[in-house]
Order: C-alpha cells, then sequence, then structure tokens
C-alpha cells in the first residue's frame, strides 16, 4: 500500500467511524453500507464495509453479523449499535400445538425410495447391490 493510499484509507476509517459515533449518540440505528457510501462519497458500497473490517482488526471496534443486518460495539465509548429495528413477533412456546391429522400413521415396514449410489436402481426393484436381508418381504398371497 503506498503512502498516498494509506493516508487515504485512514481518512475514510475516520470519517466512516464518526459516522458511527454520530449514529450510537444519537439513539439511532447503524448506518448501512450505502449510507455510509453516500456519505464518503465513495462509488463502491464495499468501502464502508473495507473500513469497518480494518477498524475491527485493530480493536477499536466489534462485529457481529446478524441474520436481520450487523452489530457493531464501539469499544471506546462501550455502546451497540445495531443495523435494524428488532421486533419481536411471539416466541416459539406461544405457537399454537400442531392439530393432529386423522390420517392412520405409516406402518414402518415401509420400503426405503432411494436409489443405490452404485447403480441408480431401488433396492425394492431389483438392485444387485442390495443385501437380501434389507430387501422388502412380500406380504400377502
Amino acid at each position: 500500500m503506498t503512502h498516498k493510499s494509506a493516508l487515504q484509507a485512514q481518512a475514510t476509517q475516520k470519517t466512516v467511524y464518526d459516522l458511527l459515533v454520530k449514529a450510537a449518540l444519537a439513539g439511532d440505528v447503524c448506518p448501512s453500507n450505502l449510507t455510509l457510501c453516500e456519505a464518503l462519497g465513495a462509488t463502491s458500497v464495499s468501502t464502508p464495509a473495507h473500513a469497518i473490517a480494518r477498524m475491527a482488526k485493530a480493536g477499536r471496534l466489534r462485529v457481529k453479523h446478524c441474520s436481520n443486518g450487523r452489530e457493531i460495539y464501539l469499544v471506546d465509548l462501550d455502546i451497540t449499535i445495531i443495523s435494524k429495528k428488532r421486533v419481536f413477533t411471539r416466541k416459539r412456546n406461544d405457537r399454537p400445538a400442531a392439530v393432529a391429522a386423522d390420517k392412520p400413521m405409516p406402518s414402518e415396514s415401509l420400503v426405503s425410495r432411494d436409489p443405490c449410489f452404485r447403480c441408480g436402481v431401488r433396492g425394492d426393484i431389483g438392485c444387485e447391490h442390495t443385501p437380501e436381508w434389507a430387501k422388502p418381504v412380500h406380504q400377502g398371497a
């Protein structure tokens, strides 16, 4: 990395960090990469992501990626900001119990319908690789 690009990376990191601190102190959600990119005047949305990764590597913040965004813990301020406001609709135990269907339970002697991994023929049809004890026993006349 050249001296000029190193200085530019530090300036980007400082701007991104200042925006994160501003959002944390205001109680806002964590700004997205697109919002940070627009504030930086950058053309690539990966620019703020790389700046955040470099700051995390330096120990200034910790990033936890979640299914609905990210959580950023600012070490100096001891504040965590999240990408989106979490909405908890209900807990797993609050779900209504599943109604048992009136269908009869399948018998335990069902035939495996999986094809043989060697020849691709099912065992109940006549795969030559299926041992005799695993082949279905035909009941009835």
